[in-house]
């Protein structure tokens, strides 16, 4: 039990460091000299970060054990938050940044990949308790960072994420070592690795980037959607975003039932991904918009994306037990690329009218539907 806390806590942690500098652009900017939208370079840095490194030490987390990678980056990560609390420098604050993203690569899909490694049914519950951690660490860490920046400062928020990581990696280090490391240390081989050889990987592997990372960057859209078309402001616009990510997390939870009815990871997120198809569509298309019709619509959205998202990483655990680690990170990668592609893709559609972003978002789940579509068949 306490081990799962563990993993919940360093997804909890990798969640809330995505999310932090969202509305603390402007303070961070006018302490280190520099415009706001300069600011979100913090975010570009740490994201492709962690996109090019994941992979990598996921593959390599498959050789030498997760334990021997994982308390070593959330050590990394407490100190690069801690320092980017402490820097005077917007570049050195950049630097930072990418280190905290390399340390996040080294965090979140191999916790991702220890829930992966337990035996049975204890793996998608395991997996179901990680995606939960990440989302409930997305939902928080805007308002905490808000709190602590109006309360003190938005370099305490860093230093208070920085403590809190180096503590997870000091109980890791006395609790959890033994828990993990029989199951850890013949994990992998020397033999090259493929994840097109794999079945199944390659089309997992694109729904991560379309389907996850294509969704998250449309999804990111429904709060100028409704304050352009229902007129919502700014302050009630993030309780619906914070009211949204309990449903998420609620969607989370709910994975084991609807597991045991549709019977695999890659069959739920197939329905998860046709669910949110329908809701963009329907959010995005026309000229009226008004809340109470959109609440439902929204809801059943990210109660879809809460269920389909811990489905797929469970699918994706499943296809191999040698390479796990590998296609977990591999996995979180794409979806990172993936939010930065179809992020801009979306805010640029947006521009040229919300039908547009209904058009993308047809693309970017009608792939990922396709992608997941059963091995070996053609439907």
């Amino acid at each position: 039990m306490f081990t799962s806390t563990l993993l919940f806590l360093i997804a909890f942690l990798v969640g809330a460091d995505e999310l932090l500098l969202g509305p603390i652009l402007a303070p961070i900017g006018l302490d280190l000299g520099v415009k706001p939208e300069r600011v979100t370079f913090f975010i570009t840095a740490y994201s492709l970060a962690i996109a090019l490194a994941a992979p990598y030490f996921g593959r390599l987390s498959d050789r030498i054990g997760r334990m021997k990678l994982i308390v070593p980056a959330c050590v990394l990560f407490g100190l690069a938050s801690i320092a980017t609390g402490l820097v005077d420098d917007f570049e050195w604050a950049l630097v930072t940044r990418v280190v905290t993203g390399l340390a996040s690569a080294g965090m979140l899909p191999i916790a991702f990949a220890l829930a992966g490694d337990q035996p049975g049914k204890h793996a998608m519950k395991q997996i179901v308790l990680v995606q939960a951690g990440l989302t409930l660490g997305m939902i928080a860490s805007p308002g905490i960072g808000a709190l602590l920046t109006e309360w003190y400062s938005w370099r305490v928020a860093f230093i208070v994420l920085g403590a809190a990581a180096l503590l997870v990696a000091l109980a890791l280090v006395f609790t959890a070592k033994a828990h993990f490391a029989t199951r850890l240390v013949s994990r992998g081989s020397g033999s090259s690795f493929n994840p097109l050889l794999i079945p199944g990987a390659a089309g997992a592997l694109m729904a991560m980037g379309f389907g996850l990372g294509g969704g998250i960057g449309v999804f990111n859209l429904i709060g100028q959607r409704l304050r352009d078309g229902a007129g919502l402001e700014v302050a009630l616009i993030g309780m619906v975003y914070a009211s949204l990510g309990v449903v998420s997390v609620l969607g989370n939870l709910a994975l084991s039932r609807v597991m045991r009815r549709a019977g695999s990871g890659r069959v739920v997120m197939r329905g998860a991904l046709v669910v949110c198809l329908g809701c963009s569509l329907w959010v995005f298309t026309g000229d009226e918009l008004t809340f109470l019709a959109a609440a439902p619509v929204l809801a059943l959205w990210s109660l879809a994306g809460g269920v389909g998202s811990p489905a797929l990483q469970n699918h994706i655990a499943q296809l191999s037990e040698t390479d796990r680690g590998a296609l977990m990170a591999m996995g979180m990668s794409m979806m990172h690329l993936g939010v930065a592609l179809w992020s801009g893709s979306a805010g640029l559609a947006y521009s040229l009218g919300a039908p547009w972003v209904a058009g993308l978002a047809a693309v970017v789940f009608g792939v990922a539907i396709l992608a997941l579509r059963p091995v070996g068949k053609s439907s």
